[in-house]
């Protein structure tokens, strides 16, 4: 009897790690930064990298569960510090379309399409592209947390075809967040709505984008963030056969902010790119990077 239940339980074993699905991916970078605003030393050497560990596992009745937690090492980009840490997980079930997952959550304002559209540089340089952002309010919404905690609360996801919608809500926080979308091969609309643990993090988003002749793709984007307008126009152009340039324009109404833009590319070395941009921003102050990037 003793040996049938320890053959009974090799067996249940192995069925579970057989069924089991566990995968690395991730991401480094290396380059340089240019900050005007930095009056101590405007030059700084950036470096990250970036580990993924996803574990999948799926019932007969096709009910998927997933867990991903992520390791990140990166040298902060003004002071030259180091800083790495290992996130919380994001833990939840897959079904039909439907994904529900908890803890540290992507938060739906993060997922919108369209919401980093105009991003430029190796290291986004601010994101003064997106219009979830103003001056007086910076990443004021709920995302996944590379190297903590997140804002750990539970969202639901729902795909059909061309429609996506993306509800999350988090105590920690005190945010509640909703994005729905529709995406076709060529153009995209996209709209979300925050109400905030503050009344500060109220905001409502519009993004849109459109792609013609296979090369070209134009994207606009519209968020009043507590009743500060922020727009943005952007457009990517493939040039040749391994190089994208991209650019923005944006403006939000604060008598004292100035237009901000950005102008960056990204050109293929067939298994890393070569990236870098430069922007201007609210102050009429510049930044400016230039490095490689790779995945894995």
């Amino acid at each position: 009897m003793k040996n049938l239940l320890l053959a009974s339980t090799a067996l249940a074993l192995s069925a579970g790690v057989a069924a089991a699905d566990i995968t690395f991916s991730g991401e480094a970078r290396f380059g340089g930064l240019y900050d005007s605003t930095d009056t101590t030393d405007d030059f700084n050497v950036h470096t990250r990298f970036r580990l993924n560990i996803d574990a999948t596992t799926e019932t007969d009745s096709g009910l998927e569960f997933f867990a991903r937690i992520r390791i990140q090492s990166e040298t902060d980009d003004k002071s030259g510090t180091h800083s790495n840490g290992i996130s919380a997980p994001r833990v939840g079930m897959r079904y039909n379309g439907v994904e529900v997952a908890v803890g540290n959550i992507l938060g739906a304002i993060e997922e919108m399409p369209g919401l980093y559209d105009g991003e430029v540089g190796l290291t986004a340089l601010g994101d003064m592209s997106v219009v979830a952002m103003t001056s007086v309010n910076d990443f004021d919404w709920d995302d996944f947390s590379s190297t903590g905690g997140g804002s750990n609360g539970a969202e639901v996801i729902y795909s059909n075809g061309a429609f996506r919608g993306h509800l999350s809500h988090s105590e920690t926080s005190g945010r509640t967040a909703l994005n729905v979308a529709y995406t076709t091969d060529t153009w995209f609309v996209a709209a979300g709505y925050q109400d905030g643990g503050l009344t500060s993090e109220d905001k409502t988003l519009v993004t849109g984008g459109f792609t013609f002749a296979d090369n070209y793709k134009i994207g606009i984007g519209y968020g009043d963030n507590d009743g500060v307008d922020k727009w943005r126009l952007s457009g990517d152009a493939r040039v040749g056969s391994g190089t994208v340039v991209t650019a923005f324009v944006a403006e939000e109404d604060i008598a004292s902010s100035k237009t901000m833009w950005g102008l960056g590319f990204v050109h293929d070395l067939g298994g890393a790119e070569l990236v870098g941009g430069v922007v201007g921003d609210e102050d009429g102050e510049n930044q400016a990077d230039l490095g490689v990037r790779f995945s894995f």
